[in-house]
């Protein structure tokens, strides 16, 4: 199980490390899928479910939420541009297992009800985090989603507040006896 300071660690290294990599010329890049298409990695089912749990785990409230930063479209893009194969398979086949958990907890996850696919997300991820090994892949979705989100433009600007350069940088401050 991953621990708040590992995950604040994690968030950091994903923001700082997004950052550095566009500003080298020849890195390789993440080409997100515009919002609304068919996925370039995920089926069209695999991209509903991404969809629903990521719009429940990181709802739009006062600040724009995961399907405005869209965060689908960029783990899509990710698996596609950036995953190994054998990532891919790893990530596939923990999408089944969660979909088939999700069901199984509200008859069908993608149409039931908000307070349903609500309360079966929420059993779902009190098993991942509370022991259940099986789920190890809908804890690294859950991650994918968040650090995804935070890393967006509107996750840092907005629920962040994260500013280039916040406040004067004054490198020659005179030190005084008492400062």
């Amino acid at each position: 199980m991953t621990t708040r300071r590992e995950f604040v660690q994690g968030l950091i290294i994903s923001v700082g490390g997004a950052s550095a990599l566009s500003a080298c010329g020849d890195a390789p890049s993440v080409v997100a899928t515009a919002a609304g298409k068919g996925g370039q990695f995920y089926s069209s089912e695999e991209m509903a479910l991404v969809s629903r749990i990521s719009e429940l785990i990181i709802p739009r409230t006062e600040t724009p939420g995961a399907l405005e930063a869209n965060v689908p479209g960029y783990l899509d893009g990710l698996m596609n541009d950036w995953a190994s194969a054998e990532t891919q398979n790893y990530h596939r086949e923990a999408l089944k297992l969660i979909s088939i958990r999700l069901d199984a907890k509200s008859g069908d996850f993608l149409t039931a009800s908000e307070t349903e696919a609500i309360a079966a997300l929420d059993a779902l991820d009190r098993e991942a985090f509370e022991g259940d090994n099986s789920l190890s892949g809908y804890r690294s979705l859950k991650g994918y989603i968040t650090q995804s989100y935070f890393a967006s433009e509107v996750g840092a600007t907005e629920e962040l507040m994260w500013v280039a350069v916040p406040g004067v940088w004054d490198p020659s401050v005179e030190i005084t006896a008492g400062d």
